[in-house]
């Protein structure tokens, strides 16, 4: 099996019912320091995520609006791990490996050269969905360019 080239291990996503609610265990409890925060509507969701001592992230994830595949998780799985995330260094690579691999890819995203992601599906994954992605914006430049300065939970 081709390797796809993983460059780092970005973060755990775990959903919540609540991101507040989640605060006390994440950052206080565990000491984890909010960096990076987005409201993505459109999408049905937003995200925060804590930093941890030797650079591990942990992204919580809260559904917003009405419907949306958030809410559907919650209802199927309940509060708990959701993804992980791997950066690669070229997605179309790591996609046609991991096809070649026979593994399901869902939900390939290319439009914007900061972040392109795709999906490894959790049919393929032992249950855990595995999110592939590609950025050109350095570590330091990620964290500017999703600051938890404009965070509005």
């Amino acid at each position: 099996m081709l390797n796809v080239g993983v460059s780092a291990l970005d973060h755990t996503a775990i959903a919540v019912r609540s991101i507040q609610a989640a605060l006390p265990l994440y950052r206080d409890l565990l000491g984890g320091q909010p960096n990076g925060f987005e409201r993505l509507s459109e999408k049905g969701f937003m995200w925060l995520t804590l930093r941890y001592p030797n650079g591990a992230q942990v992204e919580l994830l809260e559904p917003v609006g009405e419907d949306g595949f958030l809410h559907r998780f919650l209802d199927r799985y309940g509060e708990g791990a959701h993804h992980m995330t791997f950066i690669v260094e070229d997605l179309r690579t790591a996609v046609d490996r991991a096809k070649a691999a026979g593994l399901r890819v869902v939900d390939e995203d290319y439009r914007d050269a900061r972040w392109q992601e795709a999906f490894i599906s959790p049919r393929s994954a032992f249950g855990t969905i595995i999110q592939l992605a590609q950025t050109n914006l350095s570590e330091a430049d990620r964290q500017r360019h999703w600051s938890i300065a404009d965070a509005h939970l």
